[in-house]
């Protein structure tokens, strides 16, 4: 759970010092470093893990911070997974999410509703 932890402090720090067009070179490179792709299986578990890490956090942790977190906690087991951003219109949200062979990981809305502007 340290691990997850420390992600969550990570995704954090990122999102309030970096603007989406700084972040995406940043987690390009990550994720090219990556050796073979995360299975769903260990993705949904280290998604409990970040939920778990969540109670012991001090600061906001919504949709953008827990995906970028489960994001960088595959990447530092050199794992890759996709972090995906997107929006709709009327009315008007945005969401981040994860997913991992393809499936979205752990979701609780539909992500069919949104348009993907970011893939990573």
């Amino acid at each position: 759970m340290i691990r997850a932890w420390l992600s969550l402090l990570f995704a954090s720090f990122l999102i309030k010092t970096q603007n989406l067009e700084r972040l995406k070179p940043f987690l390009i490179q990550r994720k090219l470093s990556c050796k073979e792709a995360w299975s769903f299986e260990e993705a949904e578990q280290a998604f409990i893990q970040i939920e778990q890490a969540k109670r012991f956090f001090i600061s906001r942790t919504a949709c953008l911070e827990q995906s970028l977190a489960l994001f960088l906690f595959a990447t530092s087991q050199g794992k890759s997974i996709d972090w995906c951003v997107g929006i709709r219109l009327a009315p008007f949200a945005s969401h981040a999410w994860v997913e991992a062979e393809g499936i979205t990981v752990r979701e609780l809305e539909s992500v069919q509703k949104y348009r993907k502007i970011l893939v990573v």
